[in-house]
C-alpha cells in the first residue's frame, strides 16, 4: 500500500511533470481516497476502464490521456457526468500524465516502441524533433519484416504505404497523432516513419517523396509507454497495477 501523496510526489518527479509545458493538467486530475493498494492503468480514460477499476477494487486509475483537455466545455453533463460520479462514487484517484510520458528518456512510446523492433537508438536522436526518436537497425530489415514486427509488438495491423526503400535501415517513431510531423520527418532523410494516424494527404505526400509511412495507431502506438510506466509503479511501491486494454481500432 501506498499514500496518495507519496505515489503522486514520485510520478511528478519521475515523469518531469514541472519542467513540460502541456495542454491539458498532467498528475493528480481527481483526488480519491489517501491510501492505494491497486491500480488501474489504461491509454485512456472512459466509462470501461471506470468500471474494471471499479469492479476490482482500484484505488487509482494512471493514464496517458485524461479527463482534462485545453478546448472541452466546461460542464459536466452527459457522459462526463457518468465518468465523475462513479470515480468520485467510488473515491477513485485519477492520475494522468500526457507530454511528460511522451517525452520521458526510459519510459516514452517512441524508445520503447523502438527497443522492441530491435533498433538501436543513437545518442542524440531527438533533438531535431523531440516528440520523436530515431533508431537504426543493425542490418536493414526488409519492409515486410518490419510491418510484421511492428504488428507483433503492439498487437495492431498497421497499414503501409511503402513508397520508400525494400529494406530499412532507419526508423522515425512519434506515438499517437504524429500526421503532421511528417514534413519535418523527411528532413531526416530516415527510410521509414512509423505513427498512429495519416492524413487524406499523407500517401501523396509520402509517394512524391519517396518514404516509407507506416500507420498502426494512435491508441496501439502509445499502450507500450503506460505499461511500462505500471510495471515501475508495480515495483516501486509493491502495489498490485493492472493495464486494461479497450480495442481501439484508431
Amino acid at each position: 500500500m501506498v499514500s496518495r501523496g507519496e505515489l503522486e510526489a514520485w510520478l511528478n518527479e519521475y515523469l518531469g511533470v514541472g519542467e513540460i509545458a502541456d495542454f491539458l493538467p498532467n498528475g493528480l486530475q481527481i483526488e480519491g481516497t489517501a491510501r492505494i493498494d491497486r491500480i488501474v492503468t489504461a491509454v485512456s480514460i472512459n466509462l470501461e476502464v471506470i468500471e474494471a477499476a471499479v469492479r476490482e477494487g482500484a484505488s487509482a486509475i494512471v493514464v496517458h490521456h485524461g479527463l482534462f483537455w485545453k478546448n472541452d466545455e466546461p460542464v459536466i453533463r452527459g457522459y462526463r457526468k457518468e465518468r465523475f460520479r462513479l470515480l468520485l462514487q467510488n473515491e477513485i484517484n485519477l492520475f494522468c500524465f500526457h507530454l511528460p510520458l511522451d517525452l520521458h528518456p526510459e519510459v516514452s512510446h517512441n524508445r520503447l516502441i523502438l527497443e522492441g523492433l530491435g533498433a538501436e537508438i543513437p545518442e542524440g536522436s531527438g533533438t531535431s524533433n523531440p516528440v520523436g526518436l530515431e533508431g537504426r537497425f543493425p542490418e536493414p530489415l526488409p519492409l515486410e519484416e518490419l510491418v510484421r514486427r511492428v504488428d507483433d509488438l503492439l498487437g495492431t495491423e498497421a497499414r503501409c504505404f511503402p513508397f520508400g526503400k525494400e529494406a530499412v535501415g532507419s526508423l522515425f517513431v512519434v506515438s499517437g497523432g504524429g500526421r503532421n510531423e511528417l514534413e519535418e520527418v523527411l528532413t531526416l532523410g530516415v527510410d521509414a516513419y512509423l505513427t498512429g494516424d495519416a492524413g487524406e494527404n499523407t500517401v501523396y505526400v509520402a509517394r512524391e517523396a519517396g518514404i516509407n509511412y507506416l500507420c498502426a495507431g494512435h491508441y496501439n502506438t502509445e499502450k507500450p509507454g503506460i505499461v511500462e510506466l505500471g510495471k515501475r509503479i508495480e515495483r516501486r511501491f509493491d502495489v498490485a497495477v493492472r493495464f486494461v486494454d479497450v480495442e481501439n481500432p484508431l
